[in-house]
């Protein structure tokens, strides 16, 4: 009851068999897209939804993407699809070697020397982990949508949602579809305020914010939810 985390388990999965039989071609990296941008985060009452132990709002940290809704989560409008591959690359990325990728993937040889993949912040993932480090007050990444709505020629923009610390750029801030299953891809770049700190104190070397993107065509709502840190250490990496 407390931690939420035993009976979420049997629930999501199955949310998840369930759009498998609706959509038998997506991937499970579409599948797991479809439930986290669809998620809400407020009670019954349209209230934040609160932490048990002080009452105060959770966070994305405690919500993950939020309380699933499976309705939603049939018809996302757009999902963040990622491909056995893009997990391969993601693992070069964190510094693991072509022999122990290839252990996880079994009959799979992967060379990280050839990795594309710059950061594991650039994982095609539904939401975003963004580190300010010491001397870096940007930070970029792109991601990739694919149009599984009922519209061919469907029309998304974005609506952000910014903590006061964070200034949020999206480019294009308009998606225009003009088929079914296409993909499109944006960039988006986050630029700390270093005068203007709202943010929440770990110590004296790290600090919290939360903010999201979301995609919306009047009908389909794909919520993003985003994670901040500061973080004067020198060892801290970049993961989503």
């Amino acid at each position: 009851m407390e931690s939420g985390t035993s009976m979420a388990c049997p629930h999501v999965s199955g949310i998840a068999a369930l759009l498998k039989i609706v959509h038998p071609k997506w991937s499970p990296g579409a599948i797991k897209s479809a439930i986290m941008t669809t998620a809400y985060n407020v009670d019954n009452s349209r209230k934040n939804i609160t932490r048990l132990a002080d009452g105060k709002y959770a966070t994305w940290f405690e919500l993950g993407s939020g309380h699933v809704d499976p309705n939603k989560a049939l018809h996302p409008g757009l999902v963040y699809d990622v491909e056995t591959e893009d997990y391969a690359q993601f693992l070069c990325s964190i510094n693991y070697s072509s022999r122990i990728i290839s252990e996880i993937f079994v009959h799979k040889k992967v060379d990280c020397r050839k990795s594309p993949m710059a950061s594991p912040g650039d994982l095609n993932y539904p939401s975003f982990s963004v580190v300010f480090k010491s001397g870096i007050n940007t930070v970029k990444y792109e991601r990739t949508v694919k149009n599984v709505g009922p519209k061919a020629d469907a029309v998304y923009k974005v609506k952000i949602n910014s903590p006061p610390s964070v200034k949020i750029t999206v480019s294009p801030r308009k998606l225009v579809f003009s088929k079914k299953d296409q993909f499109l891809s944006y960039k988006i770049s986050f630029s700390s305020r270093s005068d203007d700190m709202n943010v929440t104190g770990l110590g004296p070397e790290k600090h919290w914010s939360f903010g999201s993107i979301e995609w919306t065509d009047g009908e389909h709502n794909v919520r993003s939810p985003i994670a901040f840190i500061w973080d004067s250490t020198t060892n801290t990496s970049l993961i989503s």
